[in-house]
Parts: C-alpha cells; structure tokens; sequence
C-alpha cells in the first residue's frame, strides 16, 4: 500500500508543541499528518472539524455554574440500581489501565469538586460510575477488561451496553503505547454484536513518540477496515490525559453526538 510504503520511509523529526491551552483544542492527528506525504484518512472517512470558537463554547459545557451543575451521581453494578433518566448517555470501556478515569478526570479539569479516583494498579474501577454534566449529558466510567476484571463485568458493562436505551456513544479506548491486543478485539466484536454506535480513542500519546504513534494508528485502521462496521467513527480521537492534547476536541465532539451542540459543517 502507497500510505504505508510512504510511512516507513519517513524521517521524523522533534516538533514543539504550543501551551496545553493551545494543544487541547487541536486535533492531533492534524499534526501526524504533517509526517505523511499522502492523507491519513480518505475522502470518506472527513475527520469531525470544528472551529476553535465551536471548541471553545462546548468547552464552557464542562465548566459548572448555579444553573448548570456538574456531579457524580452513582455507582453501580446492577441494571436497577443506574440512574433512571432521559439524559443522553456516553461511556468509556477499555482494557485495565487504559487510562479511563485519567480520562474523565481531564474532562472535568475545571470541575474540582468532582472527583474521579484513578490509580496506576490496573483493574482500579470496580464498578459503572456515572457522572452528570447539567442537562447536557452523562458521562459513564467502566471497569477494565482484561488484567483483575471483576467477576460482574459481564452483568454490569455488556448489560449496560446491550440494553441501555439512552446510550448516544461507546468510545472503546485504546493504550497508544501497547496498541490493539487481543483483549480490544474481543471487545470490539460485542460492539459489533450488539450493532450500538461506538468510537475509538488513542490514550497516553505524550508516552509514545510520533512514530509510534503512527504505527498504532495505522496498524488500528487496518483492523477497523478488516472487522469494524459503520458502527465503529472511522475517526480515531488521541488523547493525553497529561498534557491536555486533544482534550478540547473531544469535548467538542461529546457535545455533537448527545445534541448538546449544533456545528457548523458536520
């Protein structure tokens, strides 16, 4: 293949990333993309592109206020003890240590009363943790697969994807250091079983270089070409729960698919 012929070939080279204000609004692969001579991705597969003025007012989405209250609401791990709401729902599933509640801790960065408790011992979360975003959304932290997956992952995570009727979006998180493992695949074919909307995120890119980088995101759409429907975004997200990378363009997109938002151009 031309793209992957050109890849190899690439001599990379050490560029300097602006303030974490500025990188969190920035699509990072935008910037692997200037190490490629050909396009990541196909005229099919247009990345999600809004404008910093978009990015920064769904930004202000995570930011609470009198009227708009931002809270963890409950831990769970049977069906009937979930929140009982209309609230368009979002969750993060991945392998243990993957970086979820890194993740939703970045999230709610400027939400200090929310406490997301995270621990570099995989298999942390235990339970389906469900965090309230105003009348906006909520944003839904899963147990690990994988390493110390507790025994009710089954009951808890499928059930919760299987059968929730709110559920707008699944982001199966990927390590952007280990890439996709055996564990990644199996969850894919639940998503794929279950034919629920799911995207796929790119975590710890500030752990592995540019190089590295590429080669797990494009050995990811090899195998989204080969086993992933049009369920599956074609648009990987890559994230740095530590330098904030890419962290407002996923909030931005968060507003999109719960209709918090309206952008221009999608």
């Amino acid at each position: 293949m031309k793209w992957l012929r050109t890849f190899r070939n690439i001599t990379f080279i050490s560029r300097v990333y602006g303030t974490s204000t500025e990188i969190q609004f920035k699509n990072p692969c935008d910037e692997l993309q200037h190490y490629l001579q050909v396009p990541l991705f196909t005229q099919n597969e247009k990345s999600f592109s809004p404008s910093l003025i978009e990015m920064k007012a769904a930004q202000k989405l995570f930011i609470p206020s009198p009227r708009h209250e931002i809270k963890f609401l409950v831990s769970a791990i049977d069906q009937d003890r979930m929140p009982k709401h209309d609230l368009p729902e979002v969750t993060f599933i991945g392998r243990s240590n993957v970086g979820k509640s890194s993740l939703l801790k970045a999230i709610f960065a400027q939400v200090p009363h929310v406490k997301v408790r995270v621990s570099h011992t995989p298999g942390h979360t235990k339970t389906v943790n469900f965090y309230q975003v105003g009348r906006s959304m909520c944003l839904v932290d899963m147990p690990g697969y994988g390493y110390k997956q507790p025994e009710h992952f089954v009951q808890s995570v499928e059930g919760y994807i299987h059968n929730r009727p709110n559920l707008k979006r699944t982001f199966l998180m990927i390590d952007g250091k280990a890439g996709f493992r055996q564990w990644d695949a199996v969850a894919v074919e639940m998503l794929e079983e279950y034919r629920v909307p799911y995207g796929l995120i790119m975590t710890k890119i500030d752990k592995a270089s540019h190089s590295m980088q590429l080669r797990n995101l494009v050995a990811l759409q090899e195998i989204r070409n080969k086993n992933m429907s049009n369920c599956c975004f074609p648009q990987p997200f890559l994230v740095s729960s530590t330098t904030g990378e890419g962290i407002g363009y996923l909030q931005a997109f968060l507003a999109h698919i719960t209709g918090s938002m309206n952008f221009s151009g999608v």
